[in-house]
């Protein structure tokens, strides 16, 4: 999408904006939700409403290190790995690996599942013993094809009590929180997703995560919060809502029109990992360590500002962690995201991809951002 198309859209929306101080966004609000009462196994309660989401090649120890300096300073959240194939997890070194590599002091990460076999899952669990993960999620929302022939990932939605089937053997599995993320489905049916919502409820899942898209969507039109609202009335157990979120107001928006128990936000923070620190100020809470007595940023300008420094922290995270030759690819998904939401991001991304190595890239981006750059609220997420 263009400069003059994304001003255009970013201005249509702007008619359609909620002013913050309509929701009621006090800290007591979120510590009643039914997600704040889960204990997870690091035997700690969440006490921040935005959950961190599973992204392939996106959510690896460097980025979520990113979003982590963000988080306001004393709070527990939830981050999530990048999704995990139980095909490949049963012969990794659990730990080491690119997708599984960890920090220390990650104790409030959610390992995501990709898989539907007892015996695979069985062994994947062990595994992840390594990582003393707080919860377990399995993955019943990716739509890509390749996934979807194994019957994996959304596909597990067109069979529901072959879902229940994966739900109840892994909870006998793990004593752990168990989650399932997923979609609408395979078809727009509000009243098969209530029922199958209501089905991981009786098979052992102790929250879910909702993005109401239909598969054949995958991230085009608009995701249908209503059935957010609907599934969370239909449960006793939490409901984090998901899908849409790209600038702070989204976040407060979907939890006053929802009454979900937590929001997810996922390629937007690619861009904006601040969001968290935002949402954080709403609630009257600390800023990020390192931070203190600053204000999140706001304006387009302060915005670009903090872009070009969260890219740089990111660049030398993907140093100390990653080898030479997985550097590299990690920053170019990285960009080819979040450079949506930058004024000429794409003329940057296009650079960077042009690299041949992380050393030359971070040259690209100095060069770029020697003179100031601005951000926009909402861009395409097509």
């Amino acid at each position: 999408m263009n400069a003059d198309l994304q001003i255009q859209e970013s201005l249509a929306h702007s008619n359609l904006e909620v002013r913050t101080s309509d929701f009621d966004i006090r800290p007591s609000h979120f510590s009643s939700s039914r997600l704040a009462q889960l204990t997870f196994g690091n035997g700690k309660r969440v006490d921040f409403p935005i959950v961190f989401a599973p992204m392939a090649g996106l959510s690896h120890v460097a980025f979520r290190q990113v979003v982590r300096s963000y988080l306001p300073a004393g709070i527990s959240a939830l981050l999530f790995t990048e999704m995990l194939s139980t095909r490949l997890l049963p012969g990794e070194d659990v730990g080491h690996t690119p997708q599984t590599q960890v920090a220390p002091g990650e104790e409030d990460l959610i390992p995501q599942l990709l898989g539907n076999d007892e015996r695979l899952i069985a062994k994947s669990l062990e595994k992840l013993q390594a990582i003393r993960p707080a919860g377990i999620d399995i993955n019943m929302g990716c739509p890509v094809s390749k996934v979807l022939k194994h019957n994996w990932g959304v596909a597990l939605m067109g069979d529901i009590r072959y879902a229940e089937q994966v739900v109840r053997q892994t909870r006998q599995l793990t004593p752990l929180p168990l989650s399932v993320k997923m979609r609408t489905g395979l078809t727009d049916d509000p009243e098969y997703l209530v029922d199958f919502a209501q089905m991981l409820q009786e098979a052992g899942a102790d929250w879910i995560t909702l993005h109401p898209r239909i598969q054949a969507n995958h991230r085009k039109g608009s995701a249908n919060w209503s059935y957010i609202a609907r599934v969370r009335d239909a449960l006793r157990i939490p409901v984090v809502g998901n899908g849409d979120i790209q600038e702070r107001d989204d976040v407060l928006r979907m939890q006053a029109a929802t009454g979900c128990d937590g929001v997810m936000v996922a390629r937007a923070s690619t861009a904006r990992p601040w969001i968290f620190w935002q949402v954080g100020e709403s609630l009257d809470l600390s800023p990020p360590l390192g931070r203190e007595g600053e204000r999140a940023p706001q304006t387009p300008n302060e915005e670009g500002r903090e872009y070009c420094r969260a890219l740089n922290q990111f660049c030398e995270e993907l140093e100390q962690r990653f080898l030479p030759d997985q550097q590299l690819p990690r920053l170019r998904l990285f960009l080819a995201w979040g450079h949506k939401w930058l004024f000429f991001g794409h003329y940057l991304s296009t650079r960077v991809n042009r690299c041949p190595d992380l050393s030359a890239a971070r040259k690209v981006i100095d060069d770029f951002f020697a003179e100031a750059k601005t951000m926009q609220p909402r861009t395409s997420l097509q």
